[in-house]
């Protein structure tokens, strides 16, 4: 089938792409450095996707992704390419415990946690997750089993000790977003195998949240669109991808002639075209396309994230000797992280709500849910947390190009129903698909993106080693 409005030459390319998030940008800057015409296209007015930043007093505060951990390293490449500084996250001071039985901090005599519980919990999910391929979940020995169980079930029947039960409740709220009763064992076994382990994924200092960008992540998305010889074209939401005829083309294969790529006064031609969008937004791109097949991908991010910066004149809390990092028992606010380093002297908090609390949050007023939020902070820093200069939110549900954050979370089951979601073969067809939820190393995180982009411009390259003209 092919449709849509006509395209002038002038908007025909080598390779249009679809999203300026990290997987797109990174996907167009290395097709362009290989000496394709690229045309990246973007809904939003921004770049960046799932990265962006507030800005006040002087700051940039990331709104949504931002840590970077020491494994890092494409994305570490990448900031080093671009010029951009990144600075350690860890902060001084003792860290505070609000699980039902008093007030604790992680200097005192009394430990939060019962540590061999604890321990032999997070010892298990490791040796779990390290039978589980990151590349194929679906084969590992137990899959079926696992993708059918919740982490909550799987929890509730082999967690003896109820701090244990409490520390896999609170990771997975904190890790993937997301209630543990929805997320599949096998699921979250994959997601640490894929991104380096429970132990490096929770670590600040030498851990996956080592280190933040100077001036804020958004950058980098910037900096590359910046680096391209065309411009990305904004508010230029995709619907359609129409096949166009490729009779009379120079070697033109039968099933790979250029895409036809359109949405409300949008029309672009590609030889090649990359969806770098997240699930939901990629699901509504309707195919008209007989030799492509969408691949496998959940129907949604299922990720709910509501991300807070609370900006004070001063780091106040270190006057107590706290770290002004928090783990709370119950919602709406659960995890609370110190974010002043490099600030100019500004004590800035960042609050995370996740999972059902973020829907039940966003759900109220901006009153309420402001008071609501000083007085948590207040009962765990006292009452100078009443008053900061301002309270930001970014509530990641609404974002309709996203659909959530942090990442895809699969219903339990799609695993072993579905596959993988990224391209196991050396498949040349004429669409291609990234994004961090497209990537088996370091899935949901900043990293997955940039490898996921990576992986799909090469892909491109060799199966197209010899750059053609634009289709016309």
């Amino acid at each position: 089938m092919t449709g849509g409005p006509p395209v002038d030459a002038a908007d025909a390319v080598d390779v249009v792409v679809i999203g300026a998030g990290l997987a797109g940008l990174t996907a167009a800057t290395e097709l362009a450095a290989a000496g394709r015409q690229v045309q990246v296209v973007e809904a939003l007015d921004r770049v960046g996707g799932r990265t962006a930043s507030h800005h006040r007093y002087g700051q940039a505060l990331d709104a949504g992704g931002s840590y970077l951990g020491v494994r890092h390293l494409r994305v570490r490449e990448l900031a080093a390419r671009f010029g951009l500084a990144l600075t350690p996250t860890a902060a001084p001071g003792a860290n505070l415990y609000d699980l039902g039985a008093g007030l604790l901090r992680s200097d005192a005599g009394r430990p939060a946690f019962n540590a061999l519980a604890v321990g032999d919990a997070l010892d298990r999910l490791d040796d779990l997750a390290a039978t589980v391929p990151p590349a194929d979940p679906a084969t590992a020995e137990h899959a079926a089993e696992w993708d059918q169980l919740t982490v909550a079930a799987w929890a509730h029947r082999e967690l003896r000790h109820p701090d244990a039960r409490l520390l896999v409740d609170l990771l997975v709220r904190q890790m993937l977003a997301a209630d543990p009763a929805d997320v599949s064992l096998l699921h979250l076994l994959f997601y640490l195998a894929s991104g380096g382990g429970v132990h490096y994924l929770t670590a600040f200092a030498g851990g996956a949240q080592q280190d933040r960008f100077v001036g804020g992540a958004h950058q980098l998305a910037e900096r590359m669109a910046a680096a391209l010889t065309r411009p990305v074209r904004h508010g230029a939401e995709v619907t359609d991808l129409y096949a166009v005829p490729s009779a009379g083309r120079p070697g033109a294969r039968p099933g790979h002639g250029p895409v036809r790529v359109v949405g409300p006064g949008l029309s672009v031609l590609g030889t090649h075209v990359v969806v770098a969008v997240p699930p939901g937004p990629a699901n509504r791109i309707r195919l008209h396309l007989p030799s492509v097949h969408r691949p496998a991908q959940p129907a949604r991010t299922r990720g709910a994230t509501v991300k807070l910066h609370l900006i004070y004149e001063r780091p106040f809390w270190r006057e107590a000797g706290l770290s002004g990092w928090v783990t709370a028992r119950t919602g709406p606010l659960r995890y609370v992280v110190d974010d002043s380093a490099g600030r100019d002297g500004l004590g800035v908090l960042v609050g995370f709500v996740t999972g059902p609390d973020a829907s039940r949050y966003a759900a109220g007023s901006g009153a309420a849910r402001r008071v609501a939020l000083l007085d948590r902070l207040a009962g765990w820093f006292g009452p100078t947390a009443r008053q900061p200069l301002a309270v930001l939110e970014r509530d990641w549900q609404a974002e309709s190009t996203v659909e959530g954050c942090y990442a895809a979370v699969p219903e339990p089951g799609w695993w072993t129903a579905a596959g993988p979601p990224w391209p196991t073969t050396a498949a040349d067809g004429p669409v291609r698909w990234a994004g961090t939820e497209r990537c088996a190393q370091f899935y949901g995180h900043l990293e997955g993106a940039v490898r996921s982009g990576q992986e799909t411009a090469r892909r491109i390259i060799a199966a197209d080693p010899v750059r053609a003209p634009a289709a016309q």
